[in-house]
């Protein structure tokens, strides 16, 4: 029975073409489930809970913070408006970025700022609240150093 099998073309076991086009279907599928893991842990690794600083303004200009944001739980530091500087979410980490781009003289806040419960706040004051600690802080360096 083998050899009429063969002598009319059909192949011991899986048929060859549809099986290697069913293999490349399966190995594609499984090269994009893992790329797909890797872009999101990335993601997740950017935005998760613990990261608490990201500097987006990498050359070492003089880049004065003029606009805030509040921002998954952090505040957005702009030089404009849409030229993000940073984004922090501790007080050092707000007073490390004033002090590494500087501080305009007036420095404004968008609504976010007033309803950050929105933005990740657990209270709509908390986004003032560590925004006002993080530049205490960096008021207090420039003081004790003495040039802003």
């Amino acid at each position: 029975m083998d050899k009429s099998l063969k002598s009319k073309g059909f192949l011991r076991g899986v048929d060859r073409p549809p099986f290697s086009c069913y293999t490349t279907s399966i190995n594609n599928k499984e090269r994009v489930l893992i790329m797909t893991k890797r872009v999101s842990k990335k993601m997740r690794e950017e935005l998760s809970i613990h990261q608490t600083f990201r500097m987006y303004d990498y050359n070492g200009d003089y880049n004065p913070i003029r606009f805030i944001a509040a921002h998954k739980g952090g505040i957005q530091m702009f030089s404009n408006p849409g030229e993000l500087v940073a984004w922090a979410k501790t007080p050092e980490m707000i007073a490390y970025a004033l002090r590494t781009k500087g501080a305009d003289d007036i420095i404004m806040g968008s609504s976010s700022m007033d309803f950050a419960s929105e933005n990740g706040f657990d209270l709509d004051e908390d986004a003032t609240i560590l925004w006002d600690e993080g530049y205490a802080m960096y008021l207090d360096e420039v003081a004790s150093v003495g040039v802003k």
